[in-house]
């Protein structure tokens, strides 16, 4: 994993306008969701995906970050 990767990862993860941005479109789709119509498995599909696909990027960047932490003297790596 490049380090040029998690530093933008890292400034994405840290950046107000974007987390705001996804907090904002993850709230939407979840108050459309509480108020879809429950015969319409289309849209609440779409909007759990939505959901799911937000909270993804959240947890890539999370993972790219820590792909590129060095593993400090004395501490275990989960590989050993």
């Amino acid at each position: 994993m490049s380090d040029h990767l998690a530093k933008e990862a890292e400034r994405l993860q840290n950046d107000p306008v974007f987390i705001a941005a996804l907090a904002e479109m993850r709230t939407e789709a979840l108050d459309t969701l509480a108020a879809a119509d429950a015969e319409n498995r289309t849209t609440i599909l779409r909007l759990q995906q939505k959901v799911a696909v937000i909270d993804e990027i959240r947890s890539m960047l999370s993972r790219f970050i820590m792909k590129t932490e060095p593993v400090e003297q004395g501490e275990a790596s989960p590989y050993a």
